[in-house]
């Protein structure tokens, strides 16, 4: 389909492809004589680079023998007073700092987005009633790891106020139906 254009000016028999560019070469690409650019791919069927590829230049490998962990260079010493105010400031039970609560479970937050679409009807009213029970099941049974017991039990709420407005509408919309 798309074959070599004589181009005018040329000698008889010179063709080039269609958008210009150099004539093929033996062994590469590039002008007449001119020597083979440097790295990058050669021709078909010749041999690699030398070196290959290596590991990226810099901090992108893989963790050293002590793995991800605190920065090294700054521990946390000091008097004892420091210590113990230090040790104050994190709570035993759950690790993260005092008064911090842990993060909502994925399936609270489920349930209180298709809690809020109340515009969806029972296709967002019975995940969202699923998901926080799912939720809340999840906060009581690992109260140290797991979060969300009220953002799971608002998300149920608005799924069961979800599908009782659905049932209302459907009445209301069969009622309307058999009187008019």
């Amino acid at each position: 389909m798309f074959g070599p254009i004589p181009l005018a000016g040329r000698a008889p028999g010179v063709c080039e492809a269609q958008g210009g560019g150099y004539p093929p070469r033996p062994g590469g690409y590039g002008p007449p004589g001119a020597p083979p650019p440097p790295g990058g791919y050669g021709p078909p069927g010749a041999p690699p680079p030398p070196g290959g590829y290596g590991p990226p230049p810099g901090g992108y490998g893989p963790p050293g023998p002590g793995g991800y962990g605190p920065p090294a260079g700054k521990p946390i010493t000091g008097s004892a007073a420091t210590m113990a105010m230090h040790a104050m400031t994190i709570d035993p039970k759950t690790g993260l700092p005092r008064g911090e609560k842990p993060p909502a479970s994925t399936s609270a937050v489920v349930a209180l987005v298709c809690g809020i679409l109340l515009c969806l009807g029972p296709f967002t009213g019975i995940p969202a009633i699923v998901a926080g029970l799912l939720g809340r099941k999840a906060a009581r049974e690992f109260p140290q790891s797991v979060g969300g017991n009220g953002m799971a039990t608002a998300g149920m709420v608005l799924g069961i106020v979800n599908l009782l407005l659905s049932l209302i509408a459907t009445a209301v919309a069969v009622s309307q139906l058999a009187a008019g």
